[in-house]
């Protein structure tokens, strides 16, 4: 959603610097000129909304990535959903220091679900962009217990292993997202025209905790 309103207000304000920089303008083109800033303006207010929303969930960055931790418990499915509402999806793990660092840094010493699962049988997928995961550092035994098993967790016992289990299970959960947003900059003339100055922020909005 986010990424969709960023996409527009880089739409609107290239409209808006040519429009702007037009000598003449008609009091209809005017008044169409006045609800598109109109408009603008309230998509800016929604993603700074956002921003604020993203803030308060304290996410964590690590190696240009950001994570949550939630810590409602809910099933593999309303866990990927959850982190999807927030702009993520169930953390993927692509190596041995990633994987410590999301153990390491959980606000709670129990399991979480990582966006891993076999919905076909025996090809471990992640949820965020359906490739076959290369990194699988399971727990003696696990990794392959079959059917029903079909959702991977960070196992809170034993050192940096996962389990399967069954997707239906309620776990807390760790979400990762890359945060791109736009802020947008007004100044009026004279004449009541706008330029508008539009710059894409670095990847930030990760809150650091602790």
């Amino acid at each position: 959603m986010i990424l969709v309103l960023v996409i527009i207000l880089n739409i609107i304000g290239l409209i808006f610097k040519d429009v702007g920089a037009l000598p003449c303008l008609t009091d209809e083109s005017k008044t169409k000129f006045d609800s598109l800033k109109k408009a603008l303006g309230a998509l800016q207010t929604s993603i700074d909304d956002k921003i604020e929303s993203l803030q308060k969930r304290q996410w964590k960055k690590y190696n240009g990535h950001c994570y949550y931790y939630g810590n409602d418990r809910r099933t593999w499915f309303l866990a990927e959903q959850s982190c999807k509402q927030i702009g993520g999806n169930l953390a993927k793990i692509e190596d041995a220091a990633e994987n410590k660092w999301i153990k390491d840094n959980r606000s709670e010493q129990d399991h979480y679900w990582i966006g891993l699962t076999d919905l076909k049988e025996g090809a471990w997928r992640w949820s965020y962009d359906q490739t076959l995961a290369t990194y699988k550092p399971w727990h003696s035994g696990y990794g392959s217990k079959g059917t029903g098993y079909n959702c991977g967790l960070i196992y809170h016992v034993s050192s940096y292993t996962w389990l399967d289990e069954p997707c239906t299970i309620k776990l807390r959960y760790v979400c990762e997202s890359h945060f791109f947003f736009t802020r947008i900059a007004t100044r009026f003339t004279r004449k009541d025209t706008v330029s508008l100055r539009i710059s894409l922020m670095e990847r930030l909005r990760c809150v650091i905790v602790g």
